[in-house]
């Protein structure tokens, strides 16, 4: 088992914020069969808002791209919380990096890129997921279905 993992999570709307928020305390949860989670980055385009949400949530910093993010040796693990049209690109460049990625639903906005994103985590050396967060809320407009 990894001495700890370092977290990243793209997005800082309110997905991403419980995204933030649910890395915060997975350790407190999930111990001793998870290492420790270090709260490395929030990554925005906006970086007020990055930061901030870096802040609210007790991450070390906030960056204004993924890149910066893909590049980090610091980072292990990435949820990607950003605008379905732009998922792929981010998940190819993250998976390409090494980093291990878990997609919030839905997987992209088109079934060609769904299904290259799926290739690319399937010759990936890291794991890749996607995430179903609120999925059966009652509050969500899809919960019924």
């Amino acid at each position: 088992m990894a001495e700890s993992l370092g977290v990243a999570v793209i997005g800082a709307g309110m997905a991403g914020k419980a995204h933030a928020a649910a890395y915060r305390t997975a350790s407190a949860l999930y111990s001793p069969v998870l290492p420790p989670v270090r709260l490395v980055s929030i990554g925005d385009v906006n970086a007020g808002f990055g930061s901030l949400a870096a802040r609210r949530f007790g991450y070390e910093r906030h960056d204004t791209s993924w890149q910066a993010i893909a590049e980090a040796d610091d980072i292990d693990v990435v949820s990607v919380v950003i605008a379905n049209s732009l998922h792929r690109e981010v998940v190819e460049g993250l998976l390409a990096a090494g980093k291990h990625v878990l997609c919030e639903k839905p997987l992209s906005d088109s079934l060609a890129d769904a299904r290259a994103m799926a290739e690319a985590a399937r010759d990936a050396a890291s794991i890749a997921r996607i995430g179903f967060t609120f999925r059966r809320t009652p509050a969500s407009p899809t919960s019924g279905t």
